[in-house]
């Protein structure tokens, strides 16, 4: 039952190459090896060697987006064969290439990193990427259309059928003279259907299929047994439904059947299996990007010949591996308890049926309940994760890329070129102990109820202070200016330190997004409510106001691609509500930002 999600997308970004007929037989020989080649992991040298002569014909006849897409197919296979690091390496320079060529199809990139990270599991980042693709491919590229259009909707299946079916639509209409697509179009629509508990849809949707497999009985058995386990839920044969999905997938390895499994459960009216499952599968979920990770950091080790990482890259693992074990016990625990706790009921049963009753339906709304709490738990380590590894890559390819060069007798440095690098890799091993740094201190603030305020802090002092040393970082190159409205030796009772991180990371925002004009900070009384006002406003590229309150989450970044694990707004707001005041963005301010920190005198 397994989606081969890398073989499906394969063939469709080859949709276009074929499209048109070739002349060329030796190419079409050519063609058919490298197709064959793809589906064997065994024969990587083989494969490799037939994408560079697709490659260089393509380049020869000028067909540049098929040549691409080559190279996306490449990204495709590392991606198929666990080679993840490899991947995403290949993504990036790939997504080099083009910038430097100013060829911008874009959309072959981002749609190669949504399927590498949909294969390991990262329901946010494949979503981020698929739709990045959809922004940037050409209309008229039916090839790629069929690709995103697939993908977006086989990602929603579960999570979002209503938008699955209307990307679906979309797939569906550009495949009607293509076979081996339509049937992946029935096959989604039908399990579209079943997660909208749409019965009748879903009948219809797969006598279409039945009949679409018997006119063209050379196509192979994708969908099929998707097909037969939801034609045997509905028919109300549960235990026939679940013996397809076993006998696909013995060992429960894949999340596609662990989503149809949870909803069988939830037909069923067995809550107590949904959360086992649901369950299992953030436990194979956290695996898959755990493997990621530390697949990426391992490939780096090896590079680079550095021991000492590849121990702490063990220790962290096993430690990581540790809690998630400690965490399965404690799941374990909780079953077994919720499992006694019926037991009892049955028993209580005997002596009042009506009892028992309430007893279990309150019973199944607690674990509707516990079912969502652990969504929820799931998503926020998803976005832990995500932004994590996502932060540290571009600080590893650099020391990777830079210390390959410095170590390899056959690159003839001079002292200049060699410190640069050598600065460089220093600069960004810096950016890596920050990033810990900054989650350190996350959790540090966590655990206060507020800050001690026994410092009588010169405001104007502290602020022309702080502008000052943002003065030598911006270079002239904005207008950095500070205004008081506070008398002189105006003192406030606070913790001078922690006011400083706030001040200091507010500023430090506004000259990361703003390219041209000014950034100021004014401070002033505030009549009305009494305290002292902190305003620091500029004239960058502002935020929408989609996502003013959202600025504040963790993890939350307007620009994905912005260095940064967005968390200094987070931390900034928490900092200033531990010393009673507060930190809000002022809606009303069009021509960039402007965020108000107000603190109690």
């Amino acid at each position: 039952m397994h989606r081969c999600i890398t073989l499906l997308a394969v063939l469709l970004s080859s949709t276009i190459l074929m499209a048109q007929p070739q002349a060329d037989t030796a190419f079409q020989k050519l063609y058919q090896q490298y197709y064959q080649l793809y589906g064997m992991p065994d024969k990587e040298k083989e494969f490799f060697k037939a994408s560079e002569q697709m490659q260089a014909y393509y380049l020869k006849t000028g067909k540049k987006l098929s040549y691409y897409k080559i190279l996306q197919n490449e990204v495709l296979y590392d991606t198929e064969n666990g080679h993840t690091y490899r991947a995403l390496k290949r993504t990036y320079e790939i997504l080099e290439q083009m910038k430097k060529e100013n060829y911008n199809h874009y959309d072959l990139v981002y749609t190669a990193l949504g399927t590498i990270y949909e294969s390991r599991g990262n329901y946010r980042m494949a979503n981020y990427y698929y739709m990045d693709a959809l922004k940037n491919v050409n209309a008229t590229d039916s090839g790629s259309l069929i690709s995103i259009y697939s993908r977006i909707a086989s990602l929603k299946t579960c999570r979002e059928p209503q938008e699955a079916w209307k990307y679906n639509e979309k797939f569906g209409a550009l495949t009607t003279h293509f076979p081996e697509y339509y049937k992946v179009y029935l096959t989604l629509k039908g399990e579209i259907a079943f997660y909208q508990n749409r019965e009748a849809v879903f009948h219809s949707v797969d006598k279409e299929f039945l009949d679409y497999l018997k006119s063209h009985p050379t196509l192979d058995n994708y969908g099929v047994s998707t097909m037969e386990t939801i034609r045997k839920a509905y028919a109300g044969d549960y235990e026939g439904a679940i013996a397809v999905i076993r006998r696909e997938d013995p060992s429960h390895k894949d999340l596609h059947d662990l989503d149809l499994l949870g909803k069988i459960y939830e037909m069923m009216g067995r809550y107590d299996l949904s959360l086992k499952v649901s369950a299992r599968r953030r436990d194979l979920r956290d695996s898959l990007n755990s493997d990621m990770m530390f697949n990426n950091l391992n490939q780096v080790n090896a590079e680079m010949g550095l021991v000492e990482l590849t121990e702490k890259a063990s220790l962290e693992r096993e430690a990581m591996l540790q809690n998630a074990a400690r965490e399965r016990e404690r799941w374990l625990a909780a079953v077994i308890c919720l499992l006694l706790g019926i037991q009892g009921l049955i028993v209580w049963r005997y002596l009042t049926r009506r009892r028992y009753q309430h007893q279990l339906l309150k019973q199944n709304r607690e674990l509707e309940i516990a079912l969502d709490h652990a969504k929820e738990s799931d998503r926020m380590k998803t976005a832990f994760i995500e932004h994590v590894s996502h932060e540290i890559r571009t600080p590893l390819n650099v020391i990777t890329g830079f210390a390959q060069i410095v170590t390899n007798p056959d690159y003839q440095l001079n002292d200049k070129e060699r410190n640069v690098m050598l600065n460089d890799i220093s600069n960004n091993t810096v950016k890596i102990t920050d990033i810990v740094n900054e989650l350190l201190e996350v959790a540090q603030d966590e655990s206060k109820e507020y800050y001690e305020k026994n410092d009588d802090v010169n405001v104007n002092e502290l602020c022309q202070h702080i502008v000052n040393d943002f003065e030598r970082v911006n270079n002239g190159k904005l207008t950095l200016t500070f205004r008081s409205a506070l008398n002189r030796d105006f003192v406030l009772r606070s913790n001078q330190k922690v006011l400083t991180k706030i001040l200091q990371q507010l500023m430090s925002n506004a000259l990361k997004f703003t390219e041209h004009g000014s950034v100021e900070l004014r401070v002033r009384e505030r009549a009305a409510n009494g305290g002292v006002e902190f305003c620091v406003t500029d004239t960058g590229i502002g935020i929408d106001e989609q996502y003013h309150d959202k600025v504040f989450e963790r993890f939350f970044k307007v620009d994905s691609f912005k260095q940064g694990l967005g968390l200094g707004l987070t931390m900034s707001r928490k900092m200033a509500e531990l010393l009673g005041g507060s930190l809000t963005i002022d809606k009303a301010y069009k021509k960039g930002a402007r965020f108000v920190l107000v603190l109690p005198e």
